[in-house]
C-alpha cells in the first residue's frame, strides 16, 4: 500500500471516528505529498463554501470576499489584513470562518517554511468545517446561541460546567452534527484522492 493510500485510509477512518487530531495529522501528511497549490485549492474551496453563510449573517463584511478573491487571483495575501477583520462578528461559525481566512493568508506567506504553510492550510480546512457545523446547528437552536452569548460563563453548581461547555457538548454530540462532520471530512478525503491521482 502506498503512503498516500495509507494516509487516505487513515483520514477516512478518522472521519468516521470524528478523531480531529488524526484527521488533521493525516490531512497534513497528504498535503505534503501533493503539489502545494493542489492542497491550497482544497482549503480555498472549503473556506469559499462557507462564504455565503457568513455574508448572509454579515452583509456589511464585504472584506471577506475581497480577501478570498485576492488570495485566489494572486496566490498571495495582502501585506495588511482589512481592519474590519479584527472586529467582532457575532454569529454562529463566524469566528471559525475568519480564522480559516487568516490561516489561508498565513499559508501563502512564501517566507514561512513549507511544513508550517501546509499546517495552516489544514487548519483552514478544519476551521471552515467547524464554521459550517456551528452555523448549521445553532441555526436550528438560536435560543442556545443567545444563551451562550449572554450567560456562557455562568457555572452550573450541579455539574461545575459553564453554560458554554454544556451547550457545546449538546452541539458536538448531536447526531446531525456528527453526520455532517463525518461527511465533510470524507468529502475532503475524496478531493485529496482526486488531486493525488492527477
Amino acid at each position: 500500500m502506498s503512503g498516500s493510500q495509507s494516509d487516505l485510509d487513515a483520514l477516512r477512518q478518522a472521519a468516521h471516528a470524528r478523531d480531529w487530531g488524526e484527521l488533521q495529522a493525516a490531512l497534513t501528511r497528504l498535503f505534503l505529498r501533493m503539489d502545494f497549490y493542489a492542497g491550497l485549492a482544497i482549503a480555498v474551496e472549503r473556506v469559499h463554501a462557507h462564504l455565503p453563510a457568513f455574508e448572509r449573517a454579515h452583509p456589511e463584511a464585504t472584506w471577506a470576499r475581497r480577501l478570498l478573491v485576492s488570495l485566489v487571483a494572486f496566490g498571495t495575501a495582502p501585506h495588511e489584513l482589512p481592519p474590519e477583520a479584527s472586529q467582532p462578528h457575532a454569529s454562529p461559525g463566524a469566528a471559525n470562518f475568519i480564522l480559516a481566512l487568516f490561516d489561508l493568508c498565513r499559508a501563502v506567506e512564501r517566507r514561512t517554511p513549507l511544513e508550517n504553510r501546509v499546517r495552516f492550510m489544514v487548519s483552514a480546512v478544519a476551521n471552515a468545517i467547524l464554521a459550517d457545523l456551528a452555523a448549521f446547528w445553532y441555526g436550528a437552536h438560536s435560543d442556545l446561541w443567545e444563551r451562550q452569548q449572554t450567560s456562557g460563563e455562568a457555572v452550573d453548581p450541579e455539574t461545575g460546567l459553564t453554560v458554554r461547555q454544556q451547550i457545546y457538548a449538546l452541539f458536538w454530540l448531536d447526531e446531525a452534527v456528527a453526520a455532517r462532520d463525518t461527511a465533510a471530512w470524507l468529502a475532503v478525503a475524496e478531493q485529496a484522492a482526486h488531486k493525488l491521482s492527477q
